[in-house]
Order: structure tokens, then C-alpha cells, then sequence
């Protein structure tokens, strides 16, 4: 078996940053390396290869310097290295990324291709599905288990989602992209390194692997960074370390009560009216949503996506339409839907849809889109929508923008998808020069509007495509009772345990301080590694991103890859017993103390002031 995987060469988190003039990413003086997650792939894709046999190419895009990668790689025992260089290649986004890792990979007739879910310096995991798609190959996205089956080209392989594991059989050749746990993590020793001196590097060109230069770089990309602007949060960073576990408990109970932290989200008062549905409208000038079940439910970031499409469309003049794709349930949200805001409901509801499929979602998508041409076309940043977004928009050769946080008109009419970057500290304006403008948008960051009852929506059925996708379901794992990751979406209190509690049989006061605050619970690399949580409830880079009103960390050190998923939110309340843990530079109030004393201290004080609040 031949594979490649697909690496870049990135800065380590702490030093990422992007040059205000140039909006590209600063390499010089800065410490480089293999994408965390691209390393995983690596490593995976020699354990796999010592299993089946055959053997591994290790494939990056960069200027001549990311030749050290490949050294990286060959010294971890990959068997070859390739270095697609070219001056024309500057300033790629995703889309023209992805072309020309495409092209590269069928001139290395790859039976599997493997890469991280996602590099340091794009959250947005577009790429792997994009390049499957310009493949024609299959894909599974957050990967965490690869094994070898009896049958000949095919593979078994277990799928991270938002709500447990999936289980598929994976004809070769296809592409997996990994998560953070599917081998652990090793650097190349000095030795290793030096074996890898008479390894094959190979720098191939755009003219070698038949590429247009126009297609690729600046000139190639659908997308485009205009402006930088500051994300930062101020925080107060009040430390208290001596007033005792009782007294410490007391004043951060009251920190916590003065800014609300009983208070609801946003009450539908306070939430913008739902529009009316225009007589006329535009369809070119349509805002679409595509919305996403939860089980026999809808996610809630389906109602926010409507909230800002309704916005947005009072900018346009179009209408406000929403995609449902599921099962035989789905037909139970259409009226949700209407009064969240679609004015129409295109729907495909059937048993063969209760499953998510990659193949039969993106066929629906893109053949709607493709028949409508509307405006823009929003969806959610979950699990799925990060695998089925870019598979459409490289089908259809559009420009996406993943993970925005917000949308806004500028004053020359363009849509600007507003993206972070580097863990929060920047955020960018992204335009599109293709239509429809296609984002994701992570969940919790946009506001529902007032759901009104009385405007029912047109309804649409959509013919479910016939043909059957090639990667097969085979078996689902639930989380288990209890563990509810969907929560982490919108909660307004995330609570996050860290490795200094020590262990899972620890977990008990942390979940019971989630529970009265009706807060949602998490945990760091270190403690969903070690499996006292499930991986989908880990906060940081290769985790989730939260935005809650409070985000309450319990010895947690707080290294910069754990605070880029948490530095959204509002109010960051840290308990540690070491006085020079980094964490307490990123808080709003600090506690030094014991968190085993400190907690439960902190959950009575809390549980009494919200029985006075009932009173």
C-alpha cells in the first residue's frame, strides 16, 4: 500500500502571528514545525504501513526552508519526501491549496492519503475534504482508529462526531484525516535524523505536476484577508491567594452572582423580531441555512445561523431559506425552522438520510445550490458541517470561509465573513470573489431572533439522490448517559477540569460545580487523553473553542493551546495551586489554592445565593 500524507510546516502555537501589511503568516524568528495534528497523521500512517505492508511518502507545500519538515518526517521512518515548491504557489487559500495538493497526490497514485483534521494555523479542517473531492476519492474526517479488514482495499476506521464514534468500512484509495488521539505523540531523536540523510527528497514544481500557476496563489483563491483587527480581552486578572478555601469560595461566588452568572442568555425579549417573509423576492439574494439534527432534534446553532440570515437578508432584499437533511423526524422542525426564521424549507427527510452521509449530503447541497444560485449559504461548524462544507465548495470550485464568528455588510455592499484567528487573539474580514458566498460559523457566537408562530414556511421536498455512497456504516458508539458535548455549543458556563485534579475518580466536585451554575462540563488535553472525559468535551487547539459568559478552569496550567479554545469568553475564572501557573495571566479572577477544598467550598456559596435569588 502506498501512502501519502499530506503535511505544512507551521509555527508552535505561542508564536503564531500574521504581518499586518502582507496578511500572511510570519515565519521568520519564529520557531517552526510539523502541524501537531499532521505529525499524528505520520506517525498513524507508519504504524499502518508496519501492519499492511508497502509504503509512505511524505508530501508538503511550502517555500524551500519547509524542506525541513520532510528531514522531520524521514527521520520519524517515513521512505520519502516531497517538496511541492514554486513561487506561484504564495499566498494559496484553501481551494487553491487544495488543487495543488491534488494534483500532486494523483501523480503519486496514492492507495490511502492521510493529514491531520487540521493545521496550527487554520482551524477549519477544509482542506482534506476538499482534496478528496478534487480526488473523486472517499473521506473520513476525525479519524481516531485505522485497522486493516479481511477484505481486499478495505479499511476499518472509527470516527470522532459531536455525539460518540462512528464505526465504517473504507474502500481504498480514500482519504482520512486524524484527530489528536490516534497514536501517541513522538519527536525524531538526533540519531534518527542522521539515518534520514540518504533518504529521497524530491522538489517538484507547478509545471511538474501540470498545473496552471494562475489556479493556485493569490490569483487561484476565492478568498481573500483585507484587514486585521485585535480580538484581545481585557481581563482584570484579580489573584487572590490568602483568604482561605471558605473566604476565597465567598468572594469568587460573589464575582460570579454580581456578573450574572444566574442570569439567562438572552430572554426572547431582548431578541430581535423576526422579519417578516417578503411577497418578492430575489432569489439570487437569498440568505441559506443549512441546519443540523441532534438526534431527533435540531441543534441550536441552526437557530442562530437563521437569526443573523435574517440580518443579512434584510441587507439583500432576498428571503431566508433553510436546507434539512435527516430522517423521517426531520419533518417535525419544519414549523421550528419558520418560526426561527426560514421564509422556505427545502427538505430531505428519509430513512436512508437518519445517518450521516458524506457522499448523499454533499449531492443534495450542491445540486440545490447549483439549481438556485442564492446569495450566501451558511452553515454550522460541527463535526459534520466541517466535513460536508468543503466537499460542496470544492465540487461547486467556491470560495468557503470556516469558523467565522460574525457577518457584516461593509460600506461598498460586500459581505464580510468575519473569521479568528490564532486562538482568538486576531480576528480578519474574509470576502469571496465567488457566488454563493459559502461559511461556517462556529456555534454560540450569533444571536436567535424572537420565534414567531404565525408565519408558517413554504415547504419544498427534495428527491433523495439514488446512488449509495461506498463507505459503509457499520456500527455507532454512544458517549454514554450524562456526557452531553452538543452542550458545550451555547452553554453560558463551560466548567473545565485539568490534569491537577489528578484523576478521573476526581471528576465529582468539578461535575457538581458545572451542575449548579446549569453549566456544561469539559476537559483538558491532558484529562481527555487519559480518557476521564470523552475527546469531544476537550477544550483548546485541537479541541473545541467555547465562547461562554464564564468559562471556569480547575487545575488547569493553562499553556497557550488550552487557552485558544477558552479566550472567547466573556469572564475566565481560574483555581490552581501554584501561584506561577501561566493560566493566571489569562484570568479575570484567580484562585490560589486547593481546588479539592476550594470547589465544593465554591458550589455550596453558589447553590445558597441561587436559593436566595429564587426567594
Amino acid at each position: 500500500m502506498h501512502i501519502v500524507v499530506c503535511v505544512k510546516q507551521t509555527p508552535v502555537a505561542g508564536d503564531m502571528r500574521l504581518d499586518e501589511e502582507t496578511k500572511t503568516l510570519v515565519r521568520e524568528d519564529v520557531t517552526l514545525s510539523i502541524s501537531s495534528l499532521d505529525r499524528r497523521a505520520v506517525l498513524e500512517a507508519l504504524r499502518f504501513r508496519d501492519e499492511v505492508g508497502g509504503t509512505v511518502t511524505v508530501l508538503t507545500m511550502g517555500p524551500p526552508q519547509a524542506r525541513a519538515v520532510l528531514i522531520e518526517t524521514l527521520g520519524l521512518g517515513a521512505d520519502k519526501g516531497i517538496l511541492l515548491t514554486d513561487a506561484s504557489l504564495a499566498g494559496s487559500d484553501t481551494l487553491a491549496t487544495a488543487r495543488a495538493l491534488s494534483a500532486s497526490i494523483k501523480k503519486l497514485n496514492a492507495d490511502l492519503v492521510m493529514c491531520g483534521k487540521f493545521t496550527n494555523d487554520s482551524e477549519t479542517s477544509q482542506v482534506p475534504s476538499e482534496v478528496a473531492e478534487m480526488l473523486g476519492i472517499p473521506q473520513v474526517t476525525s479519524v481516531r482508529t485505522i485497522r486493516d479488514t479481511e477484505q481486499d482495499g478495505v479499511i476499518w476506521v472509527d470516527r470522532e462526531t459531536d455525539e460518540g464514534y462512528e464505526q465504517y468500512e473504507v474502500p481504498t484509495p480514500a482519504l482520512l484525516s486524524v484527530t489528536e488521539l490516534v497514536i501517541t505523540f513522538r519527536r525524531s531523536s538526533k540519531e534518527d535524523l542522521e539515518g534520514a540523510k540518504g533518504k529521497p527528497i524530491e522538489e517538484w514544481s507547478t509545471a511538474d505536476i501540470g498545473i496552471d500557476p494562475s489556479t493556485v496563489g493569490v490569483s487561484g483563491s476565492p478568498t481573500r484577508v483585507v484587514e486585521l483587527r485585535s480580538a484581545q480581552l481585557e481581563r482584570s486578572g484579580m489573584v487572590i491567594d490568602s483568604e482561605g478555601s471558605d473566604g476565597a469560595a465567598k468572594k469568587l461566588a460573589e464575582y460570579l452572582v454580581f456578573n450574572g452568572v444566574f442570569e439567562t442568555k438572552r430572554g426572547d425579549a431582548e431578541a430581535q423580531p423576526r422579519r417578516a417573509s417578503p411577497q418578492r423576492a430575489d432569489p439570487e439574494k437569498s440568505i441559506w441555512v443549512v441546519a443540523e439534527m441532534l438526534g431527533d432534534d435540531l441543534r441550536p446553532v441552526s437557530f442562530e445561523l437563521l437569526g443573523k440570515a435574517q440580518e443579512l437578508a434584510d441587507h439583500t432584499g432576498g428571503e431566508v431559506a433553510a436546507l434539512l437533511v435527516g430522517g423521517p423526524s426531520a419533518r417535525k422542525q419544519i414549523d421550528l425552522l419558520g418560526a426561527h426564521g426560514a421564509d422556505t424549507v427545502y427538505l430531505a427527510a428519509d430513512d436512508s438520510l437518519a445517518a450521516y452521509d458524506t457522499a448523499r449530503y454533499t449531492a443534495i447541497l450542491a445540486s440545490l445550490i447549483t439549481e438556485h444560485r442564492p446569495y450566501a449559504v451558511l452553515l454550522p461548524s460541527t463535526s459534520n458541517g466541517r466535513d460536508w462544507a468543503p466537499r460542496v465548495a470544492a465540487r461547486l470550485d467556491l470560495g468557503l470561509t470556516g469558523d467565522c464568528v460574525d457577518f457584516e455588510f461593509d460600506s461598498g455592499g460586500e459581505l464580510a465573513q468575519i473569521k479568528p484567528a490564532f486562538g482568538g487573539n486576531i480576528v480578519s474580514p474574509i470576502y469571496s470573489t465567488t457566488s454563493p458566498i459559502m461559511a461556517t460559523a462556529r456555534p454560540g457566537m450569533l444571536d436567535p431572533c424572537q420565534p414567531d408562530w404565525t408565519v408558517p414556511p413554504k415547504t419544498v421536498e427534495l428527491q433523495v439522490p439514488d446512488a449509495d455512497s461506498v463507505v459503509r456504516m457499520v456500527g455507532t458508539t454512544s458517549l454514554g448517559a450524562g456526557l452531553n458535548p452538543a452542550r458545550l455549543d451555547d452553554a453560558r458556563v463551560v466548567v473545565t477540569a485539568g490534569f491537577g485534579i489528578g484523576g478521573a475518580e476526581n471528576l465529582g466536585p468539578v461535575r457538581q460545580l458545572a451542575e449548579a451554575v446549569d453549566g456544561a462540563l469539559a476537559g483538558s488535553l491532558r484529562v481527555t487523553t487519559d480518557r476521564w472525559v470523552p475527546a469531544q468535551m476537550q477544550i483548546g487547539f485541537t479541541g473545541r473553542a467555547v465562547a461562554p459568559r464564564f468559562y471556569i478552569a480547575v487545575a488547569v496550567s493553562g499553556q497557550p493551546n488550552h487557552m485558544f479554545g477558552a479566550r472567547k469568553a466573556e469572564h475566565i475564572i481560574a483555581i490552581n495551586n501554584d501561584p506561577e501557573a501561566p493560566i493566571f495571566k489569562s484570568a479575570d479572577f484567580g484562585v490560589v489554592g486547593d481546588w479539592s477544598e476550594i470547589v465544593p467550598a465554591l458550589t455550596r456559596e453558589l447553590l445558597a445565593a441561587r436559593g436566595r435569588a429564587g426567594d
